[in-house]
């Protein structure tokens, strides 16, 4: 076994979700013993925290001025953990491996900007493999959307039509999305979601994105995720692997935020994420909906840090 110096960067976090909780997400992973059981393992932990427990807690807010819930507050918030994962990321975008305990995916802009402002003035590429049951394409302005920033967070990577103005600040050194159809894998989607409307599986469509549904993932959960890395190694340097637990379908496994019947299992789920992170070109996973109200005993979140730390621990 490889060992690995693994930061821990926690992101206590329930703005821009539906309901509170998320928040308590870092502390629940600790409890279950995710730093002890990576230090048994062999490997050198630091831990870091991008925000304070109290600067990114649920508030009500409306929709005002430009549609999307909670705003100024989100932004603030995304540019702490960015502006801390590049402070990380000075000494080297490796060796070191980043674990971030975010509460929600909006911050995925964040942390794929600042891999990119890390690798300015070379011609290094960053990929993220977004394991997700939803596309998360709503848009501010959407007729029935819910203003929920977490709900735009692929419009915010991509910076298409309608994204917030004031999420354009997490970008490529061009001004350009921090992902376009050469960069990601969409791992997950659930395609029967209503969330996941038509026009946005259309978009998807239409500009060529690579995707993998959650039905897909479930009949051969390893060789769909081998398939998948194959494609994203070939064009991409460095990957991102986001784990976002509504993939999961809760009834099996209720540990999200909010449910998503997605069919998948959750040793499906975590076998396919294991071949992820034995790439070599991986060398960061954020974990997002993780909610410990739904996990009274803490059972799921034990379950999740066993599987975690196995797969890190395997030899890349």
């Amino acid at each position: 076994m490889a060992s690995k110096v693994i930061n821990i960067i926690n992101v206590p976090s329930d703005i821009g979700s539906i309901y509170a909780g998320k928040s308590r997400a870092p502390a629940a992973f600790q409890s279950k013993g995710l730093q002890k059981k990576l230090r048994e393992a062999g490997h050198h932990v630091k831990e870091f925290s991008a925000l304070s427990d109290a600067s990114a807690g649920w508030v009500a807010s409306t929709r005002e001025p430009n549609g999307a819930r909670n705003e100024v507050r989100t932004v603030e918030a995304c540019k702490l953990v960015s502006d801390r994962i590049a402070t990380i990321l000075a000494y080297g975008i490796s060796p070191a491996f980043q674990i971030i305990l975010a509460g929600e995916c909006l911050y995925c802009p964040a942390i794929l900007s600042a891999y990119w402002r890390s690798l300015n003035g070379t011609s290094k590429r960053v990929g993220i493999i977004y394991v997700d049951a939803d596309c998360d394409l709503h848009t501010p302005t959407e007729p029935n959307s819910s203003g929920n920033i977490a709900g735009m967070t692929l419009t915010h990577l991509t910076l298409r039509d309608g994204a917030l103005d004031s999420m354009k600040t997490f970008c490529r050194q061009d001004g350009t999305g921090v992902v376009d159809n050469s960069n990601i894998v969409l791992f997950g989607l659930n395609i029967n979601s209503e969330a996941n409307k038509r026009d946005h599986l259309g978009y998807l469509f239409d500009n060529n994105f690579r995707v993998v549904t959650s039905q897909s993932v479930q009949r051969a959960p390893v060789e769909s995720a081998q398939a998948a890395l194959r494609w994203l190694e070939e064009r991409v340097d460095y990957i991102v692997v986001h784990l976002d637990v509504d993939v999961i379908d809760p009834g099996q496994f209720p540990l999200c935020n909010v449910s998503n019947w997605t069919g998948l299992g959750f040793e499906e789920t975590m076998a396919a994420v294991k071949v992820f992170l034995k790439s070599k070109k991986s060398l960061a996973l954020s974990i997002a909906e993780v909610n410990p109200d739904h996990d009274p005993g803490l059972e799921m979140t034990g379950r999740l840090v066993d599987e975690i730390v196995d797969g890190l621990s395997s030899s890349k």
